[in-house]
């Protein structure tokens, strides 16, 4: 498992890649959804201390947390308020939970990758990233057989489904901007339409 410091590192890399693109705000974040869990493994198991010099050594990394801090606080002040859009769904069951957080874990990899790739341009990685789009091709269709067997409200369903085909979608175009990734893997599985 990385450490705290490779972890800041790896998050300050896409966080970088993707401001060079013009993305930030809450654009940044969506982007940045699969890397919510690491950001929470960091907070969870470092001191104030090694956060504050995580921070000072990589500053996108810095930018993220304060952006996913002010996220956070604006949902708790409508969730308050009665006012989040969502705040009537339920949560969902734990299993699903870390399949959700699986997939879009590897996601965030596999995007960071392959703008590794269209960065440097590198032809070695074409099969890597292959083999990485489809394992994640497939893990996502298994997430779409849990979602199918759930019992779980179709507006949560309809969510999900928003979030992961937006990632799909990324998954996608950078697939074709990178260099010879391979034919398409079908990543763009769906959930039940609500």
């Amino acid at each position: 498992m990385p450490d705290a410091s490779q972890i800041a590192a790896t998050i300050n890399l896409r966080v970088r890649q993707l401001e060079a693109q013009g993305v930030t705000g809450i654009a940044l974040a969506n982007q940045m959804i699969g890397h919510i869990q690491d950001l929470h493994r960091i907070y969870n198991s470092t001191s104030d201390r090694t956060l504050r010099d995580l921070c000072r050594r990589f500053r996108g990394f810095e930018r993220y947390a304060r952006l996913m801090e002010e996220v956070s606080e604006q949902n708790q002040a409508m969730v308050a308020a009665g006012t989040h859009p969502y705040g009537d769904l339920p949560e969902l069951p734990e299993p699903l939970k870390a399949s959700v957080l699986h997939v879009m874990h590897a996601a965030a990899e596999l995007e960071r990758e392959f703008q590794a790739a269209v960065d440097g341009g590198r032809d070695d990685q074409a099969e890597r990233l292959t083999a990485m789009r489809r394992r994640w091709a497939d893990e996502l269709q298994n997430l779409v057989q849990e979602f199918r067997s759930s019992d779980l409200p179709l507006r949560t369903q309809a969510l999900v489904q928003q979030m992961v085909k937006a990632v799909a979608e990324r998954i996608e175009e950078m697939g074709q901007d990178s260099p010879s990734p391979g034919p398409s893997s079908g990543a763009a599985g769906e959930l039940p339409s609500p």
